[in-house]
């Protein structure tokens, strides 16, 4: 796909126009437009909505590494727009394209509007005459303390059937996010949500009629799940309630990454800390990460078995924000898992800090042990020696790797909470070269203009076509005014992207053969020499060759000696090799079950 292409395909709300070329056209224009023109008319980069062509610019400044344009739409919209534009940062390993942002932002829709923590209703019994909710009669108490309820089955387990499942309610579930899949073994997963609305009764049909949770789970076998949390029916409580101190709207445990090992299933939790103010927008979300905790799961019954601080407890970055492991070694990813932007100078103080991806690692299923970390070169037990092995982006890159297939495959909601594109990357090694193989707009379930995408995970099986399966959360911008009272607006969806193979490595072979030759001149004309290299670039699907040719001259004296070297290069290069397995070409998103 072209650049071209790329800056049509970007909704007109938030844009992520890529290519450091783009970046400069679209510096270039927003000068152009404030230079010149009696009217003041700016065309923003981004394909702004065209009622704005004729807007006129109204603020114009520059903070942090942002530079930033405000548009007051024509009278007839009322619609105001703001352009910002950060210089181009280079991304060893990822595409050129991404290395420039230009985001158009619609003020009156911010990216996070708000996303506030409820104070629960008030506790009203149903009408006795009312008839059960059909999931009642499988409600119990498990072994392990939770209570358990069975919400019902997809069709199967591709992404077109999954995402219909979540789509609607799910039993008592009204609405849930930033879902965290693990495997138990013997075709079972456990799924962990954050923040999640309860109803047991099904008399509820909004978020704010509905018992919140700070985290809930559901158990997959095959098809088919069940619903766990602790408390009670009329009462629910979080799955897992960490220290048991703190309260809903104080502190509170979010999950992060885990590994299965020896049937006990071990879960980062990063305990989250309530800050005095909720941050305008698109400032972010008021609170944040403070300490990290490990915990242990009998895998059959779910049992908490315990729950400690981690061995490297510190969240700049948390390591267990995301986990997997290789034949080797179990690796943990860390970020800073950082929202609240007012915490590190504003957004506009870009980038961030969870634009770093960083890793450490300790040998296969030794969780609790003390990791070593990435370096520049090689590995250190000390955690200061670190390097992030990626940084990219602009307010977030929480890329969810997972070693899937033989090889690392990673989902990555651009940007977050702030974005609205989908990065796809596969890598030989945790550490790199990550390479994006897809990248496409992430649009919301329906295409609904008040929801944001975030948190795209990717499912730990492949379709039946071989299909990478990945999950991403739905919200609406401003939670309180659109989805409280529209749960629908509120819940994860399930799309798959095909299946590819890291790249092969291009390899030259050259040779070189010098001669020299020595002439004795008594007069001697100006003598030229010529050297041509060759350079060769290889993507995934093409391989491009240019030539370039440099000359020196030089002048010879009279009664002289004269060196001539002549070097012979030659190089052979074999084309990339790229695997892709696919389902039917006839198939639709969705459609592939």
């Amino acid at each position: 796909m072209t650049a071209v292409e790329q800056l049509r395909r970007v909704p007109a709300r938030w844009i992520g126009i890529v290519g450091v070329s783009l970046a400069l056209v679209a510096l270039t224009a927003i000068a152009v437009a404030l230079g010149a023109g009696s009217d003041g008319s700016l065309a923003t980069a981004g394909g702004t909505d065209p009622s704005t062509t004729s807007s006129t610019v109204s603020t114009v400044r520059t903070t942090g590494s942002l530079s930033s344009t405000t548009v007051a739409a024509s009278p007839t919209t009322g619609r105001t727009t703001t352009t910002f534009v950060r210089p181009p940062r280079t991304n060893p390993g990822d595409l050129d394209l991404q290395d420039a942002y230009v985001f158009d932002i619609d003020l009156d829709n911010p990216g996070v509007a708000a996303r506030p923590i409820p104070d629960d209703p008030p506790a009203v019994a149903p009408p006795t005459t009312l008839a059960p909710p059909p999931w009642a009669a499988s409600t119990r108490l498990t072994a392990g303390g939770h209570v358990a309820t069975d919400v019902g089955c997809a069709t199967d387990r591709f992404a077109g059937s999954l995402d219909a499942f979540l789509a609607e309610r799910v039993g008592p579930v009204l609405g849930w996010d930033y879902q965290h899949v693990y495997p138990l073994g013997d075709d079972r997963f456990l799924w962990l949500f954050q923040d999640t609305f309860l109803d047991h009764t099904g008399t509820s049909s909004s978020l704010a009629a509905s018992r919140f949770v700070h985290n809930a789970a559901m158990v997959q076998e095959g098809s088919c799940f069940t619903l766990l949390h602790r408390g009670t029916t009329a009462r629910p409580a979080s799955f897992e309630p960490g220290d048991g101190l703190g309260g809903v709207r104080t502190k509170w445990f979010w999950p992060m990454g885990g590994e299965l090992v020896d049937g006990q299933l071990w879960v980062f939790w990063a305990e989250m800390i309530k800050d005095p103010y909720d941050p305008d927008p698109p400032q972010g979300l008021g609170w944040h990460p403070e300490r990290v905790f490990l915990a242990t799961y009998d895998a059959e019954t779910l049992e908490r078995l315990a729950f400690w601080p981690a061995p490297n407890g510190g969240v700049a970055p948390i390591y267990g924000y995301a986990v997997s492991s290789d034949e080797t070694h179990t690796y943990l990813f860390g970020n800073t898992f950082e929202q609240n932007m007012i915490r590190e100078g504003g957004f506009w103080n870009g980038p961030h800090s969870a634009t770093a991806m960083w890793l450490a690692r300790v040998p296969r299923g030794a969780v609790a042990t003390q990791p070593e970390y990435r370096t520049a070169d090689g590995w250190s037990d000390d955690p200061a020696a670190a390097v992030p092995i990626l940084e990219r982006y602009y307010a977030e890159n929480p890329m969810q790797p997972r070693y899937l297939g033989g090889q690392w495959v990673a989902a990555t909601a651009v940007d977050g909470y702030w974005g609205d594109q989908l990065a796809i990357d596969v890598a030989p090694d945790p550490w790199g070269p990550w390479t994006t193989v897809e990248y496409r707009d992430l649009e919301p379930r329906g295409g609904d203009p008040k929801k944001n995408t975030y948190h795209a995970h990717v499912l730990p099986w492949r379709d039946g076509y071989g299909s990478v399966l990945v999950s991403v959360s739905n919200n609406a911008r401003d939670m309180a005014r659109d989805a409280w009272y529209n749960p629908e607006r509120y819940r994860p969806m399930v799309l798959f992207s095909v299946y590819r193979e890291t790249p092969a490595t291009t390899t030259t072979t050259s040779t070189t053969t010098t001669t020299t030759t020595t002439t004795t001149t008594t007069t001697a004309p100006p003598t030229t020499s010529s050297t041509t290299s060759t350079t060769t670039t290889s993507s995934t699907s093409t391989t491009t060759t240019t030539s370039s040719t440099t000359s020196t001259t030089t002048t010879v004296p009279a009664s002289s000696t004269s060196t001539t070297t002549t070097t012979t290069t030659s190089s052979t290069t074999p084309p990339p090799t790229t695997t892709t397995t696919a389902g039917p070409t006839t198939s639709a998103p969705g459609d592939e079950g």
